[in-house]
Order: C-alpha cells, then structure tokens, then sequence
C-alpha cells in the first residue's frame, strides 16, 4: 500500500513538472526546483529548457503504465506532438576533417535529431558554454563544449516508433 502511495506521487510529481505552454503541455527539463517544480538550471552549460533525451526517457515510462490515466495519455500526445515538431532532419553532428570540432553537417537523408536543450516558448535550440552563456548556434560555444558534450540525440526517434503503436490503442 505504502509503495503504490508512492508510485502515484511519483507519477503526479512527473505529470506537474511537464513543461506547459500557452496552456499547451510540451516534454520536461533536465532537471526541476524540488520547490516549486519549475525548470531549472544546472551546471553551468545546462540552462533551463525543454530537455529532448530526459523527455524520451520520462514519455517511453509513461507509454510503458499498465493502465495509464487519461492525464498520463494526455502528457504523453503532447510530448509526442512536440518531438514531431521539433525534430532537424537531413542532418548529422559530427567531426569535419578541418580539425574544427564537431559541427552540424547538412545530409540529406540523415535519422532525424534533435538538440539536447530547446528554449521554452519559442523550442529554439540552445547551446550552453561554461561561461554561462547561452547560443542559439552551436558553432558559437568553445571548441571544448561542442566536442565534450551530447548536444544532440535521437532517443525521441525510438519513442516515436512506440508511440505509433501505442497512439492506436489510446
């Protein structure tokens, strides 16, 4: 009884900690204020935002419920229609031979991914350096932070394909 209590708050904490909007849910940050739930900011290249890989992990949770509520259905057709939104496509992050670091590369037909962090209202993405200063283009933050960091991932890539089998059902 005592672990089921639990569990629900658990699952009520992640379903208030949703990122909302314009009165629209969206996905979750890396990391929320234990007070007041809000988006918050870590070290000091990881600013608050909507967090693409944490978001994978928390919506491949909630598809995964026995019997998910409807608040719990809800939460996860937002997160879903915002990887669908937010998704690069026909290009790849990788190393140029110039020596230059990591960059986006344009390739058409590439998986799709999606940056690490995008900003709140706009889902611009966001690059953080260790200066505490926030980019909007990756090629603006040190050679150490674009080397030295997963900015980009494609987790949302495999909760889509559940998604689409789980979207049926719900």
């Amino acid at each position: 009884t005592r672990a089921a209590a639990s569990a629900a708050r658990g699952l009520d904490c992640i379903l208030q900690t949703q990122i909302v909007v314009a009165g629209r849910r969206t996905v979750w940050c890396q990391q929320h204020d234990p007070l007041t739930l809000a988006p918050a900011p870590a070290r000091a290249y990881e600013m608050p935002s909507q967090c693409s890989g944490e978001s994978a992990g928390i919506t491949a949770f909630l598809m995964n419920l026995p019997e998910p509520s409807p608040a719990v259905v809800t939460a996860v057709h937002a997160a879903a229609a915002w990887f669908k939104k937010t998704a690069l496509t026909d290009v790849i992050f990788k190393p140029t031979p110039d020596g230059t670091g990591r960059h986006l590369i344009p390739t058409p037909g590439a998986t799709p991914l999606w940056p690490r962090y995008s900003e709140i209202g706009s889902d611009r993405p966001l690059f953080g350096d260790r200066d505490r200063t926030i980019h909007d283009q990756i090629d603006e933050i040190s050679k150490e932070r674009r080397d030295g960091y997963a900015w980009f991932g494609d987790n949302p890539k495999r909760v889509l394909a559940h998604y689409a089998k789980w979207a049926k059902l719900r």
